[in-house]
């Protein structure tokens, strides 16, 4: 295992444990129904893309690395400005979320890019 594996397999572990935190936050603290399930929804997101950050933590290639960035731009400008505002109040902090979210498609693009250019098959 290099480094730059085990890096981002701890990125991905605490994305993970993060949103897990944020999901029980908005299920169990959040009195607004409609901001729990906006909350609740964030960490879904980010539960997935954690997920997919532990799997490309093994992957090499330029398209793998750069998807991981932007998995992990996507999961704080996406999943974290939507917590600033349902959490914190910070009305105008989502106006970077459809930064994060064109984020997350980019990066779902280069793991399909990185796959059909990969020679191993597996």
């Amino acid at each position: 295992m290099v480094k730059s594996e085990r890096e981002w397999g701890v990125v991905a572990g605490v994305s993970g444990f993060l949103a897990l935190v944020m999901g029980a936050i908005g299920a169990h603290a959040v009195a607004d129904p409609r901001a729990a399930s906006i909350v609740e929804n964030a960490s879904l997101y980010q539960l997935i893309h954690a997920g997919v950050l532990l799997w490309l933590s093994s992957r090499d290639g330029i398209w793998s690395a750069v998807a991981r960035w932007l998995f992990l731009a996507g999961t704080l400008l996406f999943c974290g400005t939507i917590y600033l505002k349902n959490l914190a109040g910070w009305e105008n902090a989502t106006n970077l979320a459809p930064i994060g979210g064109t984020s997350f498609m980019l990066g779902w693009l280069l793991v399909a890019f990185a796959r059909a250019l990969d020679k191993r098959g597996s």
